[in-house]
Order: C-alpha cells, then sequence, then structure tokens
C-alpha cells in the first residue's frame, strides 16, 4: 500500500458535504436487461470529447453492424454502424448536448442478412498493452459513465506519472437511474475481466470496485466473479477486491470516489493520476473487455428508462442511435402528464426538448417526468442561508458566483470556485430559493472559456 493509508470500512465516504437525495431506484432496479432494435437510428458523429468525427459514408451505401462509418481525422477513434442496413442520409440532426449535429441515419433492414458475430479470442488475455490500448482506439470505447473521454488517451498515461490502483466506479449515485446496477448483476465477470484488462494495460496490481451499500446484491455478484477460476488463472495477477461505500450523493463523482476508497485528495484542478489512481465505470469496463476480447465496437448500451411519467420502466440495451422517442413508445407511452424529459439522472442530466434526439454513448438514462417529481417554482433572491457551501463537495461558494453572474459580472467568479466546479447539483439540490445554482455556474465557465479563447490562451 505504499504511502496511502485505506480507511476502514465505517468510513468509507468523502469528508466534505454532499446529500442525500430521493432515489426512485426501485422504479427501475427489478426490471433485468431487455434488447431493444428500432427500425433506424441516427447516429452523431459527435460522442466523445474533443473534435467530432468526420463521415466516411454517403446516403444509399450498405452497412453492415460493427462497420466504421465515421472517424476522428488526428487520433483515428471510430464512430460504428450500429445496425446493418442502407444509409438514409448524412446531415444535420438533434444532438442531446450540442443542439444539433451531423448525423448518420441508418435504415435497419434486417433482410440483407444477420448481423455479424463477434467471437472471443482465446488469446486476447495474451495481448500487449499496446495492442490492447489500440483495439480499445478502434472499437471507439470511450467512458460510458457520462464524460465521453476517450478511454485509450485516458489510459496513456505521461511517462512521468506513476499510479499504483485502479478503482472501478460501481457507485451510480443518482437518482432514478439503475442500468450500471443491472450490468452489474447480470454481467459481473465481464465487468471484472474488463477490469483486469485495464489494470493490465496502466500496470498496476491492484484494483478496487467500490459499490454503494444501497447494491448489495451488485457487490455480491462482483464478490463472486472475482472468486472464479477465470481472473485467477490471468497473468499479471490483479489484488481485486470489492468495497462497499455509504449511498451518499456524489459519491460516485471521481474525486469523491478516491477519497472514500483511499483516503487520497485529488488536488484542485488536478487529475486522478497525480495521487496515483486511474477511475473507470463499470460500463466502460465491460465496454473495454468486448474491445480486446471480441473486437466489438461500442455499438450499443444499457439505459435505463424512468420516471413516473412513462408506462413501463425499463433498462434495455440499444443501439448507439435509438431515438428518444422510439424508448419511450417501447416502454409503452405517457403516465400521466410528462412535464419535463431528461437525457441521464435528475442532478447532472440535461433537459431535453425533442423526442427525436438520439441515445449516444454517454447516454445512460432517459426519465420522463411528472409535475409530483419536478420542482417549476420560479427562483427567488439568494437568503444567504448557507445551505449550498454546506453540501458542495468540493467547498465552492455557489451563492456568489450566481450573485456575481445576475449582476453581469461572470468574469469575477474564480475566486469562488466557477472553474472548479463539476456541476454535481448539490447546491441547487437544498437552496430554499430554488435558485438554478447549476445553471449560473455554467454561464460563469462559458464566459471565462470565451474570453481566453479570445485571448489565445
Amino acid at each position: 500500500m505504499g504511502m496511502w493509508a485505506w480507511l476502514r470500512p465505517a468510513e468509507r465516504t468523502f469528508s466534505r458535504g454532499g446529500i442525500h437525495p430521493l432515489e426512485f431506484k426501485d422504479l427501475s432496479a427489478n426490471c433485468p436487461i431487455e434488447a431493444f432494435v428500432p427500425n433506424s437510428v441516427t447516429i452523431p458523429v459527435s460522442q466523445a470529447l474533443g473534435r467530432p468525427a468526420e463521415p466516411t459514408v454517403e446516403k444509399k451505401a450498405k452497412v453492415r453492424k460493427g462497420d466504421v462509418i465515421a472517424r476522428i481525422p488526428e487520433d483515428g477513434l471510430c464512430i460504428h454502424a450500429t445496425v446493418s442496413g442502407i444509409v438514409k442520409s448524412v446531415q444535420r440532426a438533434p444532438h442531446p448536448v450540442l443542439v444539433t449535429d451531423t448525423a448518420i441515419t441508418i435504415l435497419a433492414k434486417p433482410e440483407e442478412g444477420p448481423d455479424p458475430e463477434f467471437p472471443a479470442n482465446e488469446h486476447w488475455h495474451q495481448l500487449d498493452r499496446g495492442q490492447m490500448l489500440e483495439k480499445l482506439k478502434q472499437g471507439g470505447v470511450v467512458g460510458l459513465g457520462g464524460a465521453a473521454f476517450p478511454t485509450y488517451r485516458k489510459l496513456t498515461l505521461p511517462p512521468d506519472v506513476s499510479v499504483d490502483t485502479l478503482l472501478i466506479n460501481g457507485s451510480e449515485c443518482e437518482p432514478y437511474l439503475t442500468c450500471d446496477y443491472r450490468l452489474m448483476l447480470e454481467e459481473a465477470e465481464k465487468v471484472v475481466l474488463g477490469a483486469w484488462a485495464i489494470a493490465k494495460i496502466i500496470g498496476v496490481g491492484r484494483c478496487v470496485i467500490g459499490v454503494e451499500d444501497n447494491k448489495p446484491e451488485a457487490a455480491q455478484a462482483l464478490s463472486e466473479a472475482i472468486a472464479s477460476s477465470a481472473l485467477r488463472e490471468l497473468q499479471p495477477a490483479v489484488d481485486m477486491e470489492v468495497v462497499m461505500t455509504e449511498t451518499k450523493y456524489p459519491q460516485g463523482a471521481e474525486r469523491q470516489l478516491i477519497e472514500a476508497l483511499t483516503g487520497r485528495v485529488v488536488p484542485r484542478r488536478g487529475l486522478p493520476m497525480h495521487v496515483g489512481i486511474v477511475v473507470q465505470n463499470v460500463a466502460t469496463a465491460y465496454a473495454c473487455l468486448e474491445a480486446i476480447r471480441h473486437d466489438k465496437p461500442v455499438v450499443d448500451r444499457v439505459v435505463t428508462v424512468s420516471g413516473l411519467g412513462v408506462k413501463q420502466p425499463k433498462n434495455l440495451r440499444v443501439p448507439i442511435g435509438t431515438s428518444v422517442a422510439d424508448l419511450f413508445a417501447h416502454c409503452g407511452g405517457m403516465q400521466g402528464e410528462v412535464i419535463k424529459v431528461l437525457s441521464g439522472g435528475p442532478m447532472m442530466g440535461r433537459t431535453l426538448g425533442d423526442l427525436l434526439v438520439p441515445v449516444v454513448k454517454g447516454t445512460s438514462g432517459l426519465l420522463f417526468l411528472t409535475a409530483a417529481e419536478t420542482d417549476l417554482d420560479r427562483y427567488q433572491p439568494c437568503v444567504s442561508c448557507g445551505e449550498c457551501l454546506n453540501v458542495c463537495p468540493l467547498g465552492l461558494e455557489p451563492n456568489r458566483v450566481s450573485q456575481y453572474v445576475e449582476n453581469g459580472r461572470p468574469l469575477e467568479t474564480e475566486p469562488f470556485g466557477s472553474l472548479d466546479c463539476f456541476e454535481c447539483g448539490c447546491c441547487a439540490y437544498v437552496c430554499p430559493s430554488n435558485r438554478p445554482l447549476v445553471q449560473f455556474m455554467r454561464v460563469a465557465k462559458s464566459a471565462v472559456s470565451s474570453r481566453a479563447a479570445r485571448l489565445g490562451k
């Protein structure tokens, strides 16, 4: 364990701030993962942090599931056809984050023949680090917890950085979402083997899987997978364990999970690798194994469809590019009056204004919320109660940022932490004046970024 002290089980949480929101996970937690394939998909070319990919196919082209249809020129990260069929169009279409984006629409044509198989390579574990990284790049693997940072880049560590531990994030602390929970329950062995592959790539002998203590069944499934002979026979050996943490939001944020599991504190504007840690989500670990062992690119993902506004909440494995409208219809349609649709969870998700928006690699959930689940009251002036200061896990000052933004001074918010905010939403959740504090933070960050761009910094 070197110079780092590991925490006792009773202390497995982060030290500052956090909240305990209503979970609503019971709506979908007992729903096994189902497969759903729509009649068409619309696949945006912007699905990873950084530059968009450039289409490599044209209208009327025949494609098979897994074919490369777009690629980022400078680094080769690929986007793939997620169904077999005919390219209907290459044009602007709705995007869940960018509003619109160039997208490739494919009409599924099952009559053209069965989808390709992705058989396992029995010698996959003998691949070297470089070969594994190349498979992650060619497979278009990105962080599936929501960040969508290219995984091969995250695992390519600078030569002057030394890490000793891999953390696999199974916290899934956002309310409503249970897609990672079901993946841990149903595909525990693949999650564990994917974690082993990541540990081999970064050259560490220790891996800890963090699971909140409201998911004991998932923790048990993972522990049993770790104890299996399949993992014990792999070399190099990796000391792997499951550690349960307190159910507390935002336990799944990288900095908070690192502190909860190791006691290490990532410095402000630092990265996990600066304290000897690499963090990956359980769904990303699963995708890594699929790419390395099966040469299967990221063509689908598990998505939670939930909320009191949908008749049949489900966990669905769907092709990337499936529209929200198709998923809503597949889950029985509307129940009651839906007043808000979110991509992601209620704390960090984004409101959607169009049901034609597609599922992208970073889409973990789609929530159809009613008035009973949503506070639509207008926000009021700050009353300086200090609640946002108490719950902020980074010790920032959301109240001051909001006041400066309201007064037209967003460029003066950096001393209050606007650039350090990761938009967890704890501050807005507890604000008695219903102030949109996360949105104020975004305005401040955008203003500072625009200034830096103008100055060429």
